[in-house]
């Protein structure tokens, strides 16, 4: 039994300016330092802040090996980008290749403060590449769920079986890449082997996808049955209120990635749709990086600029939004996190932030959207009670095997490449 004390505490609900928390794999106990009675072993905190652990609700793990590579292609379309970048890598990709991409995205999401990570997979392999993906994890020490791309482009019985083999593990949203690529034979093949099941698809990402059909992605989707609750919906930039009121009605989630949309050049999601029709929303980066505090931010500034007031968002939303995601996540894996309450993980971070103007328990969420996510200062991270950051190094760092990267840069067609 461990306890941390000389630390301040937040958890989007309650601050503690001086406090501590005894804890194994699971909070044992927390609150004001007058309260500590003694652990086992005792942590200095040494004034730093401690805050729960982040979610990635949306990436393309495999995007890490991408980085500094010259894919030599100038795409005038979103449906280019597929064409001449991601689905020319992703179908080079081994199961060797997308365990050492999870270990090296999750290595750079746990310094960033994320302890789990909801995975979108495209592979030249399908049968067991969802399972080299949830390895890694292990390996790792953190946790995440992931799926396979279902798409027209690849054989459609074996991506449907490793979704389903998949589930059968770890209870994940089913895998589909978009409306776009997906046939109704192929949609309605699907509806028959999951059911009600949630599903993990991108949706209006771009206008090829929203003109693709005589209606809209979400509204084809609807109409074979999958979005259902907590169905994981990406991007919507070209959402009508008609679409975001059908993501509501069926308690489906939003992911957004703002970074990305803005990197393809596609637009970014009308907020006063989500406001309106009280749709739940969830940050993701989309495989643009890993600082998913910085898409919280992101998602903020577009909101506000998309309004055309300064005034145009409610703060609290935002806050709202991330403390609900704690709870989605939860019932899409059964992980307890996001709260310092006895029986909840103990996924945390700790911080050096210094608080230039007072923190309290009424402004500890301003502190920590403009200050702590700016900086993101961690200087140690615990998942499940297991240090796997001290003192801002991994404690058990895993280098990326020798040779891993270029090899797939020459299979993607790198003749520049060494």
């Amino acid at each position: 039994m461990k306890a941390i004390v000389n630390i301040r505490l937040y958890d989007y609900e309650t601050y503690y300016e001086d406090g501590y928390v005894i804890f194994d794999e699971e909070i044992i106990e927390c609150g004001p330092i007058e309260n500590f009675k003694g652990a086992t072993e005792v942590i200095d905190g040494m004034g730093r802040l401690l805050m729960p652990g982040l979610i990635n609700f949306h990436t393309h793990i495999y995007s890490v090996f991408s980085r500094g590579y010259d894919f030599n292609a100038a795409p005038e379309s979103f449906t280019e980008v597929l064409e001449k970048i991601w689905w020319r890598m992703d179908r080079a990709l081994t199961c060797e290749d997308l365990h050492w991409s999870t270990i090296a995205y999750g290595q750079e999401s746990l310094k960033k403060g994320v302890v789990g990570i909801i995975d979108h997979n495209a592979s030249g392999v399908i049968p067991g590449s969802t399972a080299c993906i949830e390895e890694a994890f292990k390996t790792l020490g953190m946790h995440g769920i992931t799926c396979f791309e279902t798409s027209d482009r690849f054989l459609i019985d074996d991506a449907i079986d490793e979704n389903m083999a998949m589930i059968e593990r770890t209870g994940g949203p089913f895998g589909m890449h978009a409306s776009m690529t997906l046939s109704d034979e192929t949609l309605e093949n699907i509806t028959n082997r999951i059911g009600k099941h949630p599903i993990h698809v991108h949706v209006s990402e771009s206008i090829d996808d929203q003109e693709a059909f005589d209606e809209t992605p979400i509204q084809r989707l609807d109409r074979f049955g999958l979005i259902t609750r907590d169905s994981l919906l990406v991007h919507g930039v070209h959402m009508t209120s008609d679409d975001a009121e059908i993501i509501a009605k069926n308690g489906a989630v939003l992911a957004i990635a703002t970074r990305s949309n803005l990197n393809n050049a596609v637009g970014t999601v009308d907020y006063s749709l989500i406001k309106k029709n009280g749709v739940q929303i969830v940050a993701g980066t989309d495989g643009l990086g890993v600082n998913v505090a910085a898409s919280w931010q992101d998602l903020y500034y577009m909101a506000k600029l998309n309004s055309g007031k300064a005034s145009g968002v409610d703060f609290s939303d935002i806050l709202e939004a991330l403390k609900n995601g704690y709870r989605y996540y939860e019932r899409l894996t059964g992980k307890k996190l996001g709260r310092f309450l006895p029986g909840y993980r103990f996924d945390a971070m700790l911080l050096d932030y210094e608080a230039i103007t007072p923190m309290t328990d009424e402004n500890a969420f301003g502190h920590v959207f403009f200050g702590v996510f700016d900086a993101l200062d961690i200087t140690d991270l615990w998942v499940g009670g297991h240090q796997l950051i001290h003192e801002r190094a991994l404690v058990n760092h895993i280098p990326v095997e020798a040779g891993r990267v270029e090899n797939i840069w020459t299979r993607i067609g790198g003749d520049h490449v060494d």
